[in-house]
């Protein structure tokens, strides 16, 4: 499974821990639509130099010929991709760039010949004039491209280190007390009911090593439910009848793949804010389904008295949600509502395949 962030590869590097990023997928629509954008733009500035900006037939026949050039290359581009991925990151870009020429190049000198023979062309003496031309407006406009997209890819790299360092902070603040609660409540087992104890224990270890998972990398849906179930079974075991489930999941997509321990910070929330502060707990319920090309996942919990609320859930939501905008952008979102009764937390993530099975 390819995780969403393309941009970076193998943690850090060098001693400044500056992360890596490697260059986008010229595969994609999107970037494919940005060259076309920035090609168009270009024609427009020689045009504007050239005083010919308003010359329909020029301004056709540049436009025409300089799309053609830049989608050729890009997809020159995209094709190397696989030879580039073995590269340094560093090479990875120079190669795109010496890629990037060598195909236009190739085009153009091949367009300046066709177009000679057929009489539409540059003509010999023009020819050479005629591939320079094309060449370097090719390797200058493909380097001011790549140098945004490598500043844009390593700031949203940085980006997602400062959020996975914010996580990780977020986690080791919870840990100590989420792990004295369960210690407790196997210590109170042992004696009376081992072999829940055991399960316990099991699902204690199962909680932590998910834990441990990089927070960019993406694991199955039933995976993180499954995570999410034993987190809810160490909470049930210590609070008893008072926490109540409710699971409405058969709906969702269990070949999908989600960023790990999204679900989990929300049933903590819905615990800590909603069961815990009342003396006669409450039902938290969780129900997903599909929606198009989304998935989606409400978690609800019962509202606690503002006598017993005490707030600090929002780090945990402001995580959960720059971790979704870095990994999926606007596709996904993370919408809390609250009425008198019920607080509830829409999570929509759009469908990636999981294909680790």
């Amino acid at each position: 499974m390819t995780a969403p962030y393309t941009a970076t590869r193998g943690g850090v590097t060098g001693d400044d821990r500056a992360p890596r990023v490697y260059p986008p997928s010229f595969c994609r629509w999107r970037l494919l639509l940005a060259v076309v954008a920035v090609t168009q733009i270009s024609v427009m500035l020689i045009g504007l130099g050239l005083k010919q900006a308003t010359d329909v037939g020029w301004l056709g026949i540049s436009s025409l010929y300089a799309q053609t050039l830049a989608l050729v290359t890009a997809m020159g581009v995209c094709l190397t991709r696989a030879w580039l991925a073995r590269l340094s990151a560093r090479g990875a870009w120079l190669g795109s760039w010496v890629v990037a020429i060598i195909v236009a190049l190739t085009f153009s000198s091949v367009a300046g010949v066709l177009g000679t023979v057929f009489g539409l062309g540059p003509g010999n003496a023009g020819f050479g004039s005629f591939v320079l031309q094309s060449t370097l407006s090719v390797a200058l406009v493909s380097l001011a491209l790549f140098r945004y997209l490598f500043i844009r890819a390593q700031w949203k790299a940085q980006l997602l280190a400062q959020s996975e360092a914010r996580v990780q902070a977020l986690q080791a603040r919870i840990r100590p007390h989420f792990l004295f609660n369960s210690l407790n409540t196997i210590a109170s087992l042992i004696p009376e009911d081992p072999e829940t104890a055991e399960r316990s224990i099991e699902d204690l270890a199962d909680l932590f090593r998910g834990s441990m998972r990089r927070a960019d990398q993406l694991i199955s849906l039933s995976e993180e439910l499954r995570l999410a179930e034993q987190y809810l079974h160490m909470e049930r075991r210590r609070l008893g009848d008072r926490i109540r489930l409710k699971w409405q999941v058969d709906e969702l997509p269990k070949g999908a793949s989600v960023l790990p321990f999204t679900l989990q910070p929300l049933l903590e929330n819905a615990v800590s804010h909603g069961i815990q502060p009342r003396i006669e707990g409450g039902e938290i319920r969780v129900y997903g389904r599909s929606e198009k090309d989304n998935i989606v996942i409400t978690v609800s919990n019962p509202v606690a008295s503002a006598a017993h609320t005490s707030g600090g859930h929002g780090m945990a939501l402001a995580n959960i949600r720059e971790r979704l905008e870095l990994a999926f952008g606007p596709a996904a979102s993370l919408i809390t509502h609250q009425n008198e009764d019920q607080f509830f937390a829409v999570l929509s993530l759009p469908y990636v395949e999981n294909t680790d099975n």
